[in-house]
């Protein structure tokens, strides 16, 4: 009886920690903004994998071409070019399929986003502006497990591209849905924290 006891109560505790998982979301609208940012880094903001994929993408000269890099943590993003346009509207068209892809070495997220990368011409950022269109649903493993279901514009200086620690000013525009709620922006200046997810 002892024995069955023990056992019983060893399968409890390994059911209550697979169920537990990571922490939620947290942070409200800024903690939904700084996700999307985050997982908009791997295509063309900077981080290793970025920039090389949307060049390659680009130089190779063909209409639709797919190329896979290693995210700056762990995981693969693969970007799918699509020169004919698509959903968004954006000087250069993609999806992003993520695959167990960090950034950060917290979180992987998996998934893919339709995507378009734009240029604007904004005062108020020196040395000029992207602006990022993001359409889909990923899901986020790790030290946060949640959601993120985004129809959303992420208006950025050009330095914050490269940026993975340190306070960071995004104009978003749109909807950002998490477990938390769901965040209706209208070209609100949000101020995150890159490289960090806020629990709940």
């Amino acid at each position: 009886m002892n024995r069955l006891t023990r056992l019983m109560m060893l399968s409890a505790m390994t059911l209550g920690l697979v169920a537990c998982g990571g922490a939620k979301l947290g942070g409200g609208e800024e903690g939904a903004a700084a996700a999307a940012f985050q997982a908009s880094q791997p295509a063309g903001r900077g981080s290793k994998t970025g920039q090389a994929l949307v060049e390659q993408a680009l130089a190779s000269g063909a209409a639709s071409i797919t190329i896979s890099a290693d995210c700056t943590k762990s995981g693969k993003a693969s970007l799918t070019l699509n020169a004919a346009g698509g959903e968004l509207d954006g000087l250069i068209n993609y999806s992003i399929t993520y695959d167990g892809c960090s950034e950060d070495g917290k979180s992987e997220y998996n998934g893919t986003m339709n995507t378009s990368l734009g240029i604007s011409i904004d005062p108020k950022y020196t040395s000029g502006a992207f602006v990022i269109a993001m359409k889909g649903k990923l899901t986020l493993e790790g030290e946060i497990s949640d959601f993120i279901d985004a129809d959303v514009k992420l208006k950025m200086d050009f330095m914050a591209t490269s940026t993975h620690a340190g306070s960071v000013s995004l104009v978003v525009d749109g909807t950002i849905k998490t477990s938390e709620g769901s965040y209706v922006y209208a070209n609100k200046t949000v101020a995150i924290t890159a490289g960090e997810l806020p629990k709940a």
